[in-house]
């Protein structure tokens, strides 16, 4: 893992920062003119971000357990009004789902559902605008299910589909590296599952969601509302800076 180094220290098990020096050195050798990182790792890249927080040629897309600000690495920088500076302000894009309250009022941990509608409600619509010319992916497995610190829901499947639209762009030049994970079957499922999706292969479907029994595939749930609103206030905050986020009408300050 790297997500997590300073520049002028180690931290959260990270030595070096791998992915932000990964991008740093495409960048200087013309490899990449438009970075996009995706961090799904359960707690916030906070290295990485501070690394590329004015940076309008890398756009930091982070979604991360945040419980206010009091999870792993804490502080403000994972919430979503921390979205960059300078010539960098709307290009860290933090999604920062609040687990520990969720839990206090029977919620359920976000899972597919929530990342996916993370993904297709934020991600996508940015990308649309930024137009990234590689993707590399800080690929964390502590938000998979089973994993005992994360305690989030993500499943194979859900990293697969995650994994498929990020081959959507930037051509399909989509590199993924591993961050962290406390579960080794659910670091081993997610990754092959991920591996798979590289590779163009599908993911075989659960029997329980193979189908209806008449050939029609059961539809995927909706995302929890309490989380989807966390999706929807990150949306309304970013629009300003990102015109494929604005819905029909809306005006932006």
């Amino acid at each position: 893992p790297g997500h997590h180094a300073e520049c002028e220290c180690a931290m959260g098990f990270c030595m070096f920062g791998n992915v932000s020096l990964a991008v740093a050195e495409a960048q200087r050798t013309g490899l990449s003119k438009r970075t996009l990182i995706v961090d799904w790792d359960v707690h916030h890249g906070n290295g990485t971000q501070n690394m590329f927080d004015d940076d309008s040629a890398v756009l930091f897309f982070s979604v991360h357990r945040y419980d206010t600000g009091r999870f792993f690495p804490g502080g403000q920088l994972g919430h979503f009004e921390s979205h960059g500076k300078g010539e960098g302000a709307g290009y860290s894009v933090n999604v920062p789902w609040d687990v520990r309250g969720g839990f206090k009022k029977g919620h359920p941990a976000p899972g597919d559902a929530e990342y996916l509608e993370a993904f297709e409600k934020l991600l996508l619509p940015i990308a649309t605008d930024f137009q990234p010319d590689l993707v590399v992916v800080s690929a964390g497995f502590d938000a998979a299910a089973g994993d005992p610190l994360g305690e989030c829901e993500v499943t194979p499947a859900g990293y697969h589909a995650l994994t498929r639209m990020l081959l959507e762009l930037a051509g399909g030049r989509v590199v993924v590296v591993l961050e962290g994970g406390y579960n080794l079957e659910s670091i081993s499922n997610s990754m092959v599952a991920c591996t798979r999706a590289l590779f163009g292969d599908p993911m075989p479907p659960p029997a329980s969601e193979a189908g209806t029994g008449d050939g029609e595939a059961v539809p995927a749930p909706p995302a929890h509302h309490f989380h989807a609103e966390t999706v929807e206030r990150v949306r309304a905050h970013l629009a300003p800076f990102w015109p494929s986020l604005r819905a029909p009408g809306e005006e932006v300050v």
